[in-house]
Parts: C-alpha cells; structure tokens; sequence
C-alpha cells in the first residue's frame, strides 16, 4: 500500500498551491517506498531514478526560491536559509545516487528523500508567507485610511480621502478573495467571505454617515453612527488577522442545535438506562435537565399557545419519570415497554417544541419592518414628541431582542448545522445595524431638513430591510414548512375568531368619523394581520414549490393553483370590504365574514395538497390505481364455476370496490372533512379481509390443497389482514401529531397497493386447486 501525502509531508499544509507542488514530489517517494525490498536492502534502479527525477525538481525549486527572495526583502533572510539547508541535503542525495556503493540501503535513499520534501516544504510556506506579509501591509495601509476618515473636518476633501480608503480596501479585497481561492480550511475561507461582505455593506453607510458627522459636528448621533460604522470594519479587519496567523473565531464554526445534539443523544442512549454505569446515567440524566430547562423556557414564551404549553410541560415531567424508572430498574430484565414509552414522550416533546418554535416565528416574522418603519414616520418630520420617540426606540429593541431569541431557538432544535450558522450571522448583521439605525434616526429627529442626514437615512431603511429579508429566508431555510404552514392556518384561525367577534358585536363599533363610540382599529389591526400572516405563508410555500416545480408547468401544480387563487382574489377582497366598513362605514359584515371563512378553508385545502405533494401522494394514487386496474383485469379471468371459488372471487372484487373508495376520498380535496368516511370504508375493509380470510382457510379444508399451495394461501391472506391493520391504525393517528398529513395518506395508498396486488395470486392458487378437483370428478 502507497503511503499517504500526509505520512510523506510533516507540515500542515494551508493552501492548495503548496500541495499542488508538493504532490508530485510525494507521488515519487511513495512508488519509491513500493520498490523498496527490505529483505534485500540493495540499491534498486528504480528507486534511484525516482530519486535522481526528485533531486532535479528540487533543485529547479532552490532556484527559483532565490529569485523570489530578492524580490521579497521582509522574508529573503529565512529563505535563504531554507534554500541552503535544502541545497545540502541535495548534494547528499546526488552523492548516494552517483555513490558506487550496490549494498548502501535503498532505504537511506527515500529517508533522505522525504527529508527533502520536508525541507521544500519549508521553502515553499516560506514564500506563501510573503503574501502574508503583502495583506499585513495592505490591512496597515487601510487603517491607516480609516483614521483619515475619522479625523476628516472638511466635506470638501472628505470625498478624496474616502477615494483613497475605497483603493486601498479594494487593493486588500483581491489579496483576500486571492487568498480565499487558495486556501484549504472551509472555515477559513468562509471567514474571508464574510469580510468581503462586510465591506459590500458598510461602504454607502460609511460614506453618508461620515458626511453627516461632518456637516453637523454638533449632532453626538451623527458622530456615534460614524463610529459604530468604523468600529463594524476594525472587527472585520481584526477576523483577517486571526485568519492569517492560523486562527478562527468560535462563530465561523458550523454547529448542531444545543436541543437537536440533547435529543439525538439521549434517544440513543436512553435504551440502555439500566445496563449503564452509575457515571453514564449521571451525564444521561445532566442530558434530559438541559432538554427540560430548555424546554420549559420556550413553553413559558410569550407567543407559545396555552395547548403546547400544558403539552411540553406534561411531557417533561414524563420523560423525567419514564427515565428514573429506567435507571432504577433491574439490569438484568429489559423494560421495552417503558424504553418505548420513554422514546415516544421524547419525540412527542420535540414535535411540541418544534411548533411551540413556530409559534413565535409566525407572530414575530410575518411583518417584521413594522416598528422601524414606525419609527422613521415618527422622526421623518421631527421628533416633536421625545417621549413618543424613545419609546418607539424602545418598542424596536424589543423587537430586534426578540428576533434573536426566537432565532437562537430556532437553531437550537436544527440538525443543519450550515443553516444555523447562517441564521447567526444574520442576526448577528440586524444587532449591528440596530445600533447605528439608532443614532441615524436621532439624527433625522434634530435635522429633519438636512440632506444629508435625508440620503444617510435612505441607506439605513435600505440595508435594515434587505438584511431583514435576509434573516427571514435563513430562518425559513432551517424551519418544517408542513409544520409551519400547520401553524400559520392555527394563528390564522384565531384572527378570523377575532374578526367575527368583532363583527358581530358591530353595534357598538363606530367610524370615527360619524361621531361616538369606539373605532375600527381592532378590525383594521386583526384583518391585516389575517392578510399579512397568510402572504406569509404563501411566500414560504411558494418558494418551496419553486425548488421543485418547473415554471413552465406551475400553471398545472394543484399547489401553486390554490395559492394564486388566494392571493388574486380572496385576499384581496378580504382587504377589500375592510377598507369598506373601516372608512365609508357600509354594512358589509355579512360578506367579510363569508370571505374570511374562505381564506380559512383555501389554507386548509393548500395545506392538505402541500402535505400531499411533498409526499409525492400523486404517484402513490397512481401506483395504485394500476395495480387495482391489472388485479381486477387477472380477477375476471378465473372461473368461478366451481366450489366456493365464486365465493372468494366476489369477496376479493369487494375488497377492490373498498378500496377505491379510500383512494378516491384521499384523492379528494376535503379528505380531512370526509376523514369519518374514510375511517368507516377502513372499518368494512377490515371486516371484508376477515371474511376473505376465513373463505380461504374453508378452501384449503374443502379442496384438500398441497401443503406448498396452503401455506402460499395462509402467507397472503396474513399480509393481506397486517396490511388492512395498518391502514386502519393510520387513519386513527391523532392528528395534531402529524401536521404533515400526506405521511398518514402515503401509509394508507402503500397498505391499499399491497392488499390489491395479493388478491390475484389467491385466486390464482385457488383455481390451480380447483381445476385438480374437476379432473378428479371427471373421472
């Protein structure tokens, strides 16, 4: 076996251009190590022509490492050196290959080989390290820039040292995409990537909060957003310097959700509870008290709703239970029942979590630039109101507080580990641009008239909004979207509650404008949330649809068809006959009500083809619909003119009608409303089976079959009894447990195929054992 690059190579090797040169050179001492005969020990000719080939390589490396080091005066004294320990281990080597010596070891000869490589090896990150220093200096030349622009007074000279900062960054920027090209570690290109975009963000808002800091030296804000900007860039600048010394910052690592790694832990450790070591149920028990605290913080959440409270809390106080029984219980007998038991309550209290997660996603991410946009109209006109300002100020950082604790949640019951990280950074980005939106609103609020404090404000509504966006698809990238479709219909439930409450309470509801009473506003404020939440979802389905479906055929998609509907019509209707009783005061609560139901029941109907479609439902149904075909076509083949074979022929064509029936409801839109239907076709279907059942055990005694022939009748009609059990225990699954309704249809169309595709091989069988006994009677 060849001998790795790494066994060959001491060094840590950083970037792809080292190893592209060193991997030659390791290529050759490996077959060299494969000629090698250690019994005899001799001098192989092979090994010395690989040899004499690395030798020339090496030198022709030497030689080109001197011209690089006269070029770079910062690095050519340590190359210099490295080229000359270098040279001389050459010469040895081309001593021992011209040497006349047959039995001098050809083992000596690949030793000093990979010395050599070791020795390139130093000579090239050596030179690497020359670009290091050029990036040094350019970081260097852009401080330098930076501190320009912070002591700049004058606007009139400001745009020429803010030139000269843009063509030292830009300088620096190609040195480190350069760079990042070249490098190996992921984690440390990804750092590089960052700080591009860092720069790609701060740019415009540097430029027009340093003219605001200029123009208006007497705003403290003006001067605070400048900075804030500045000190964002040092910390970028400050990450590439770790970077280039071998270092990452704990953030650039890519991580597993603190929830996700607890629950995947513990499910896997838990069966064996009783058969640990008192240690290891120590740290399993440590295991389920981070899952329960956790838990109990999002189950105690403002936006988690009263049912998955009382659920999470119930459930830890189970699983604490179920494990402490497990602990303590006889090593020598196993507890399935309670593992089983204790495994269900686990993944029963992640399900709730995960929509207890949903839940504050959908209230706080459905319209999540409301309180900037608050805040701005505030300060747009002067802050004639301070204490109006400040506490929109206020209401913000609540806001912007809870966009992070509800994404550090999010990312906590994630397994994607690279999604997570981006929802970090995210967040991470809105916290910074908080800040300096603070200060740039106070600015507005003084001079409202300025037109510079005017264009710094522009840039800020902006970025506050494309990083927003940005936030809300990394949120949506780690979120269920069956779970959290199943959500957004909930909360949409409760505003069309509220709306019809409203509505029929309309007496004591007034238009401002026709004199007393209380206004419209809690309508207006319930029906845009209703709008809102729905767009929303719709967004997150659409895009989702959008990875597998074909433009060109989303005209046709049962999904996408639901949705424009939605959106062209009854949502804008919705809005429509709001605006009508909010402002005009007509009486149109009847229709609204009506309109509101629809929205409803069209988020249901989308829900139930979304789960349906991501569950590739069609294909089962038309899977099915063929085998039944094919079955029914072989069925009226047989003859049914003999003994009880009419008997099995009508039963197992009842079976066929049974089941198409089942499909044919799944198939439906309304399945969900007809699902009693469904549970009572299951119930005739299992009571069909166990008349088909008992006709084939009757057939077997009667006809006298082969014990090969009975014992192929009794396996079917067993499959065919588990298949129809399963069905039926499907469709009596709790529902509120499996939000993604298309796993419990795929179960029922995968058990109704397989009972279809049995039915013929009975008959079959039967017939064989049938036309045996006519001959016998013929005779």
């Amino acid at each position: 076996m060849l001998p790795t690059f790494s066994s060959v190579i001491d060094f840590d090797v950083q970037t792809k251009l080292i190893r592209g040169a060193l991997t030659p050179l390791a290529n050759q001492v490996s077959i060299m190590s494969s000629y090698h005969n250690k019994k005899k020990g001799m001098k192989s000719k092979k090994v010395l022509a690989h040899a004499k080939h690395v030798n020339d390589i090496c030198y022709e490396l030497i030689k080109f490492a001197r011209e690089v080091a006269k070029e770079h005066p910062d690095v050519e004294y340590e190359l210099i050196q490295a080229c000359n320990r270098t040279s001389d281990v050459c010469n040895v080597m081309k001593s021992k290959i011209e040497g006349d010596d047959k039995h001098d070891a050809s083992g000596t000869v690949i030793d000093i080989a990979k010395q050599l490589i070791n020795n390139v090896a130093r000579i090239l990150i050596v030179a690497d390290s020359a670009d290091l220093l050029l990036i040094d200096k350019s970081i260097n030349d852009v401080r330098c820039c930076l501190r320009s622009v912070e002591q700049c007074d004058d606007i009139f000279t400001f745009d020429d040292i803010f030139q000269k900062l843009c063509n030292a960054m830009d300088i620096l920027m190609k040195q480190i995409a350069n760079r990042q090209m070249d490098l190996i570690d992921t984690h440390k290109k990804e750092e590089f990537a960052l700080v591009r975009a860092m720069w790609m963000r701060c740019k415009e808002r540097l430029y027009t909060s340093s003219r605001v800091g200029i123009v208006h030296p007497e705003l403290e804000s003006g001067i605070c957003n400048r900075n804030l900007v500045l000190q964002e860039i040092n910390e970028a600048i400050k990450k590439i310097q770790l970077v280039i010394k071998g270092r990452s910052s704990s953030d650039s690592q890519s991580k597993v959700g603190i929830l996700a790694s607890c629950f995947e832990e513990f499910e896997i450790n838990a069966i064996f509870a009783n058969k640990m070591n008192r240690e290891q149920q120590s740290l399993l028990q440590n295991n389920l008290e981070i899952i329960i605290k956790e838990a109990t913080i999002i189950a105690e959440s403002a936006s988690t709703r009263e049912e998955r409270q009382l659920n999470i809390h119930r459930l830890c106080k189970d699983c604490d239970r179920l494990l402490n029984i497990l602990v303590h219980s006889n090593p020598d007998v196993r507890n399935d029942k309670q593992i089983e038991k204790l495994c269900k309550a686990t993944g029963e209290l992640k399900h709730y979590l995960q929509l207890a997660t949903l839940d504050h996603i959908d209230d706080f991410y459905f319209l999540p630039h409301i309180p900037f946009q608050v805040l701005y109209n505030i300060t747009a006109d002067g802050a004639k109101n301070k204490d109006q300002h400040r506490e929109s100020e206020q209401d913000m950082a609540q806001h912007v507080m809870n966009l992070e604790i509800i994404a550090k949640m999010a990312c906590s019951l994630s397994v994607e580990s690279y999604h997570n990280k981006v929802v970090r950074i995210a967040i991470n980005n809105i916290i910074n641009l908080f800040r300096q939106v603070v200060f740039a609103t106070r600015s507005l609020a003084n001079q409202s008239k300025s037109e510079f404090i005017v264009k710094n404000i522009d840039v800020y509504r902006k970025a506050w909004t494309k990083e927003l966006n940005l936030l809300v698809e990394a949120v949506d990238e780690i979120s269920p979207v069956n779970e959290f479709l199943y959500i957004s219909l909930c909360h949409a439930k409760e505003n069309v509650e509220q709306i019809i409450m409203i509505l029929d309470t309309g007496s004591k509801y007034k238009n401002d404008a026709n004199g007393n009473g209380q206004s419209w506003a809690d309508l207006d404020q319930n029906v845009d949330a209703l709008v809102n939440r729905t767009f929303r979802a719709l967004s997150v389905v659409k895009e989702e649809r959008r990875k597998v479906v074909d433009e060109r055929f989303s005209a046709t998609d049962p999904v996408m068809k639901i949705l424009h509907g939605l959106i062209k019509y009854t949502l804008s209707d919705t809005k429509k006959l709001c605006n009508d009783i909010v402002s005009s005061g007509k009486d149109k609560s009847d229709d609204l009500k009506k309109n509101v139901k629809d929205v409803i029941s069209q988020l249901s109907f989308l829900q139930i083809e979304f789960s349906k479609a991501s569950t590739r439902c069609d294909a089962y149904i038309e899977s099915f619909k063929q085998e039944c075909h094919s079955s029914e076509h072989e069925l009226n083949k047989h003859d049914a003119s003999v003994f009880n074979q009419d008997k099995l022929l009508q039963s197992s064509m009842r079976i066929c009608s049974i089941l198409k029936l089942v499909v044919s409801d799944i198939e439906h839109e309304n399945c969900l409303q007809n699902w009693s239907t469904i549970i009572q076709n299951l119930k005739n279907l299992n009571s069909e089976v166990i008349h088909l059942d008992h006709l084939i055990r009757e057939h077997i005694t009667s006809c006298r079959s082969t014990a090969h022939k009975s014992e192929s009748l009794t396996r079917y009609s067993t499959k065919i009894i588990e298949c129809s059990r399963h069905a039926m225990n499907e469709s009596l699954k709790d529902m509120s447990l499996y939000v993604s309704y298309g796993d419990i249809f795929v179960a029922i169309l995968s058990s109704s195929k397989s009972i279809v595709s049995y039915l013929p091989e009975i008959n079959k069988n039967c017939s064989a054992s049938n036309s045996k006994r006519k001959k016998v009677f013929k005779k």
